[in-house]
């Protein structure tokens, strides 16, 4: 039996078990690298679905705790891709929720300060010249959503800002959700090629943020306006090592 399912509960064995005809463990598909990996005091398991009409493997992300229970619904759902050129290798979460349940109790990767952790176990796929997306329509996404929408830098968003922080120095904001193959609303961040790419990008990003926080603070904004201005005063003191 496999490792990660076997140190797992009976009811949650069982629930996996029920699942084996449409979802399959990641046997030594690339995303066996997700499949047990740790978050915090969790650990992921990875089933790996059905390749979509162009190729890509979807896949979806449980999260286990030290009890070995299993969570009720899935913390992500999505994709991955593989391919000769850069551009082709990609990861995305088409369904992305940090707030779930997990036995009795309510766990939220964000407030635990565990998401940064899992953003890192998802880039470890993702080589440079790629790229990672992520939905911001789920419930947990709202911030995200909100800072989007009200115009702040990508990078300052709360999923903006994990982006950055495991390799993305550009985005893209996928802001009108077109439903059926394009999905949800999304965020795209790109890592970059090589070390000419890494500089261009974090030039541009760094001018992106410096006439950010130029501005003056919308006070209607509350806390969005203050994470913002939090996560950019951050990135540009990274951005500042990078020179």
């Amino acid at each position: 039996m496999d490792a990660v399912i076997a140190s797992l509960s009976p009811s949650a064995r069982a629930h996996i078990a029920g699942s084996a005809k449409h979802w399959a463990l990641p046997g030594e598909h690339p995303l066996r690298a997700l499949h047990g990996a740790g978050v915090g005091p969790y650990r992921l398991v990875t089933l790996l679905g059905p390749r979509s009409s162009v190729g890509s493997q979807s896949f979806q992300l449980l999260l286990a705790d030290a009890a070995a229970e299993l969570s009720e619904i899935p913390l992500a759902l999505g994709l991955f891709n593989q391919g000769p050129y850069p551009a082709f290798n990609w990861i995305e979460l088409t369904r992305y929720d940090s707030t779930l349940a997990l036995g009795a109790r309510e766990v939220r990767l964000d407030a635990e300060g565990h998401e940064a952790e899992f953003f890192a176990a998802l880039s470890r796929l993702v080589p440079p010249g790629g790229h990672m997306m992520v939905e911001y329509d789920s419930s947990s996404q709202r911030p995200t959503a909100w800072m989007l929408t009200l115009g702040y830098p990508e990078a300052c968003s709360p999923t903006g800002y994990l982006m950055f922080q495991v390799g993305c120095r550009s985005y893209k904001n996928w802001h009108i959700s077109e439903g059926g193959r394009e999905g949800p609303r999304k965020l795209q961040g790109f890592k970059p090629w090589n070390d000419e790419i890494r500089r261009e990008k974090a030039d541009r990003l760094r001018e992106d943020l410096d006439r950010f926080q130029s501005l003056d603070s919308n006070p209607k904004h509350g806390e969005w306006g203050e994470i913002a201005r939090t996560n950019a005063a951050t990135i540009q003191g990274a951005l500042a090592t990078e020179l």
